[in-house]
């Protein structure tokens, strides 16, 4: 009997349990970047699709546009009261796209998970 009582609070924090998740910047979906073709993509069609960037830098005529996005998940117990930062994960997706003439002319898509 005792040890069911131990158990139960035990039982109730991780029935408790769950993760918050914090973002920033602009989602970028895989399948999005999926469909830029240099040469044929236009510098419209990219905001329209991934919005505004996140910077913009321009040199010699040439823009190149960065998007980052950052997601990180933390384990959160007792209805979020409580949050375990140590074991955090956090993915950050870039991507970034070169444009001459309002054309795209390269993009570089890189996702990593810490």
């Amino acid at each position: 009997m005792k040890r069911l009582l131990m158990a139960l609070p035990l039982v109730f924090i991780v029935g408790c349990s769950g993760f918050a998740t914090k973002t920033e910047g602009t989602k970028i979906k895989k399948e999005s970047v999926l469909q830029i073709e240099p040469g044929t993509t236009t510098r419209q069609m990219i905001i329209d699709e991934f919005g505004e960037p996140s910077s913009v830098k321009t040199e010699n005529g040439t823009e190149k546009m960065t998007y980052i996005f950052k997601e990180k998940k933390t384990p959160s117990y007792l209805g979020g009261l409580v949050e375990n930062e140590t074991r955090s994960k956090e993915e950050t997706k870039t991507l970034e796209v070169t444009i001459s003439d309002d054309v795209v002319r390269t993009f570089r898509f890189k996702s990593a998970e810490e």
